[in-house]
């Protein structure tokens, strides 16, 4: 009977339920949103990061990374082919990249400038690294001379694709080498870092410039990044003469303290936003039951006992914030759906980029803002009738004669 109470009285005053419904449904949408938008540019650095330079992490001997050596070769991984097979056997692990790192002069005949070089599996590799945003070219494939190069080096160079390179180094015997390269592609990953310093040359060429056939790290990529610790756990078990570093450790500025910076941020806004929800609903609330005193001063006349009254109003309170919290989800799906391949945001700190970002939204975001829209409109509604049935009978009566 409560129930079919509540009901009629929201479908009763129109105005007043459609004021209190749509002040739930802009709040749930705005925290939904705001939600969204956040784990979006979280997913979108941390997938920037493994599939365009370090996969979800990736396999050295033990203390070598974080540190300086004067031969860096001789800590090098010294049997490639037995990780890479235990790797390849396991059930979570899709693919593995040997990689070798080294320093080098590019020379294009007039202009020599420094960069920092990877030896890659181009053909492996092109797949599974999909994120370097090619702007010229492409990957390099099977191209045994091929290279390809960050946007800033590749405008330092003055060279476009198809142009000869000349990658100058050292061997591990401390002799001078040099091997003849074509450039494949150009690309921006969008880190200003990689894209002015980064090149890449098959990892066959990169180990006759440097006459050694060692491999610096095995990369490793996933099929669900949740399964990392998993698999770091079974290796460094298998191998306890190595490490295996995540994405986290790999790339601490974005993957890791990113996303403790943006989910920090995100908590502020969420505990801001909440607040004015809740007075924004409040005050909604409050002009409800103050309209209303009139009325809950006859039903308390005619016996209602000031618990049923909360009970009562308590429970429209909680239909509006039901609906309100639905219409409001949906119209965050609705927009979800109408961003399509997302929204164009400006390079942030640290890229050079446009940046896409996708509303990323889960089932436990979804059902979180449901419950905080529910919860701080139930509680509005509540603490505003308490502040009326302070009033006595008579001056409820009164109030609205």
């Amino acid at each position: 009977m409560l129930a079919k109470f509540a009901l009629r009285n929201i479908r009763r005053n129109q105005r007043r339920s459609l004021v209190a419904l749509g002040t739930i449904a802009v709040g749930v949408f705005g925290l939904l949103f705001l939600q969204g938008f956040f784990s979006g540019l979280i997913a979108l650095h941390k997938e920037n990061s493994i599939h365009s330079r370090f996969g979800h992490g990736q396999v050295m001997t033990k203390g070598y990374w974080g540190q300086a050596f004067e031969k860096p070769w001789e800590h090098w991984l010294e049997d490639p082919e037995a990780v890479m097979q235990y790797l390849k056997e396991q059930p979570h692990v899709k693919a593995v990249f040997p990689r070798v790192q080294f320093f080098a002069l590019l020379s294009n005949g007039r202009i020599n400038v420094a960069g920092r070089g990877q030896g890659v599996v181009g053909a492996a590799e092109q797949h599974f690294f999909n994120k370097m945003n090619f702007i010229a070219g492409g990957a390099m494939g099977d191209q045994r001379d091929g290279l390809v190069l960050g946007v800033g080096l590749a405008r330092a160079l003055g060279v476009k694709v198809g142009d000869h390179l000349t990658v100058m180094g050292q061997t591990i015997d401390g002799t001078i080498n040099a091997i003849d390269t074509r450039v494949t592609g150009i690309f921006q990953v969008g880190m200003k870092e990689a894209d002015d310093t980064l090149f890449q040359v098959q990892l066959s060429e990169a180990q006759i410039l440097m006459n050694t056939q060692k491999v610096e790290s095995v990369t490793i990529g996933l099929d669900d990044e949740r399964h990392w610790d998993e698999v770091a756990a079974g290796f460094q078990r298998a191998f306890p003469g190595y490490d295996a570093l995540s994405i986290y450790v790999l790339d601490q500025v974005w993957a890791e303290n990113g996303e403790l910076f943006l989910t920090a941020l995100l908590n502020i806004f969420r505990l801001v936003f909440l607040g004015m929800i809740m007075l924004a609903i409040y005050n909604s609330a409050s002009n409800t039951v103050l309209e209303r005193k009139r009325e809950l001063g006859m039903l308390r006349a005619n016996g209602e006992t000031p618990q049923d009254l909360i009970q009562l109003l308590v429970l429209e309170g909680l239909y509006l914030a039901l609906a309100g919290a639905t219409l409001g989800i949906l119209l965050t799906l609705l927009v979800h759906g109408i961003s399509g391949q997302g929204i164009p945001m400006p390079p942030t700190p640290g890229t050079n980029r446009l940046l896409p970002v996708k509303l990323h939204l889960e089932a436990s975001s979804i059902l979180l803002a449901m419950l905080l829209g529910i919860f701080t409109s139930t509680a509005a509604t509540f603490l505003s009738t308490l502040q009326v049935l302070r009033l006595s009978i008579v001056q409820a009566i009164r109030a609205a004669a």
